[in-house]
């Protein structure tokens, strides 16, 4: 597989949530460092630069995808300094892929155990959108061989929800899919709200699927704890530094489906939506719960990120 392969299948969401387009990304810079056949420094430079740039436009929320491409630049900036050769760039950069991406598996195998001892046996799950974090901490659950039911919204316009309980049906978990609109109606039956998280701002709020606010909010009126799932590398470092979330907006034709607008009426289709931290009874990470009262370690803990990072490479 290319890297333009790669990048291509983020772009047409066959690669959806943003712990697995975090490991696409770092798939994509590794494969465009490997695919560069010239002999200058500067036009590897710009390769890799336009990659990145490709890479945050299709997905500019992605706290992943921005690590990841920071982390290739510094790469290869190392390296050129070192005063290494294009071999060895290109050895480095396969060595970074490699051992990024098993650290990225590593570090949700670790959150999924935290989660999976959150929910009980017998209890109900409730979650809206697509997350690879709340996937990996339901097969926990399974592989713990607690009986849980899971309630997932649809998660429109793209319709997530589906592919959640098409995993949760395989687990041999009792599912069922409800309407967005349903969805504070449908959490005062669950034990447990669930979702994953694509940013986390310093401030301790998140940032998810357009819809997560609204299930925080019914959450909180019936007394329904929300768990996020979360691996570090969700922490946004343009937040730290100062930057609003790119949250963006998407196509209105995903609402619209050929539908001519009348005069006078827009559309909005915001994908993603911000959650206030004091929402969240604990965010589940790689090295365990963090309470609400903790939040304010996540800004800590990305400043420490950087430096291990730079420190790494």
């Amino acid at each position: 597989m290319k890297a333009q392969d790669v990048i291509q299948r983020i772009a047409a969401m066959e690669v959806r949530g943003g712990s697995a387009i975090g490991r696409a990304a770092v798939q994509a810079l590794a494969l465009t460092v490997a695919e560069y056949d010239g002999r200058n420094y500067d036009e590897l430079r710009t390769r890799l630069q336009r990659a990145g740039e490709d890479l945050l436009r299709l997905t500019p929320v992605m706290a992943t995808v921005v690590t990841a491409t920071r982390a290739a630049t510094q790469l290869l900036e190392d390296r050129v300094e070192a005063g290494a050769s294009l071999e060895e760039i290109k050895t480095a950069f396969q060595t970074w892929g490699s051992t990024e991406v098993r650290r990225l598996e590593d570090r949700l195998d670790k959150l999924a155990a935290y989660g999976a001892n959150i929910i009980q046996n017998g209890q109900t799950v409730i979650t809206h959108s697509l997350s690879d974090s709340v996937l990996r901490i339901l097969r926990a659950v399974a592989r713990q061989r607690k009986n849980i039911q899971v309630i997932a919204t649809e998660s429109r316009p793209l319709l997530e929800g589906r592919r959640t309980l098409e995993a949760a049906a395989e687990l041999g978990f009792s599912s069922q899919l409800i309407p967005d609109a349903a969805m504070a109606s449908r959490v005062k039956d669950a034990t447990v709200a669930l979702v994953g998280a694509d940013a986390i701002l310093p401030s301790g709020a998140f940032a998810n699927k357009t819809g997560t606010f609204l299930l925080a909010l019914a959450a909180r009126r019936f007394g329904v704890p929300l768990y996020v799932a979360a691996e570090t590398t969700k922490l946004d470092p343009r937040a730290v530094e100062g930057h609003p979330p790119l949250l963006g907006d998407r196509a209105p034709e995903e609402l619209t489906h050929g539908w001519t607008l009348p005069k006078g009426v827009t559309v909005w289709n915001r994908f993603f939506e911000l959650t206030p931290g004091e929402f969240v009874e604990a965010y589940v990470t790689e090295e365990g719960l963090v309470g609400p009262g903790g939040v304010g370690a996540f800004r800590r803990k990305l400043i420490d990120m950087k430096a291990e990072i730079g420190a790494r490479l």
